[in-house]
C-alpha cells in the first residue's frame, strides 16, 4: 500500500477507481494494506475496508471503453490510471468509480484525505485525487 500526504484545499471529497474481477473482500484488503487480524491499526483498516466496499457498491460501474472518455471527472485521473481503467474493462474486469467524503466518519474521512494506491493480484484501488 502506497500512502502519500500532499497539497490540501477546501474540497472535501476524493474520487477514486477500483478494478478487479471481484467484489474487494475484507481479508484481501488488510492483506494489501500488510495489516495483520492482530495488529492494533486492525480496527480502523477493518472500517476503512467497510467504507471502502460500501463506495464501491454505491460508485458508477464503467462498462464500455468508450465510457472512460466521457467520465465527467476524467481530470481526477492521471493518464495512467485512465489506460488502466480501459485495459481492465477491456479484460473482462469490472472498473469501478466512486468517491470518498471528509464529512463522514473516521474511517472514509482518513480515505479521503489521504493519497493511496492499492495493488494486488485480485485488485488495484487508484485515489490520488484528494482535495480536501
Amino acid at each position: 500500500m502506497k500512502i502519500k500526504m500532499d497539497f490540501v484545499s477546501n474540497s472535501s471529497s476524493t474520487s477514486f477507481v477500483y478494478i478487479a474481477r471481484d467484489m474487494l473482500s475484507r481479508d484481501d484488503f488488510l492483506a494489501a494494506a500488510g495489516v495483520g487480524p492482530d495488529s492494533p491499526v486492525a480496527p480502523l483498516f477493518e472500517t476503512m475496508f467497510a467504507e471502502l466496499k460500501a463506495q464501491i457498491d454505491r460508485g458508477t460501474v464503467l462498462t464500455q471503453v468508450e465510457d472512460v472518455d466521457t467520465l465527467e471527472n476524467r481530470q481526477h485521473f492521471t493518464p495512467a490510471v485512465l489506460d488502466r481503467m480501459k485495459q481492465g474493462i477491456a479484460g473482462g474486469e469490472t472498473v469501478t468509480v466512486g468517491h470518498f467524503s471528509s464529512d463522514n466518519n473516521l474511517a472514509e474521512m482518513t480515505l479521503c484525505t489521504e493519497i493511496f494506491e492499492i495493488e494486488s493480484e485480485r485488485f488495484f484501488i487508484n485515489a490520488y485525487d484528494n482535495y480536501w
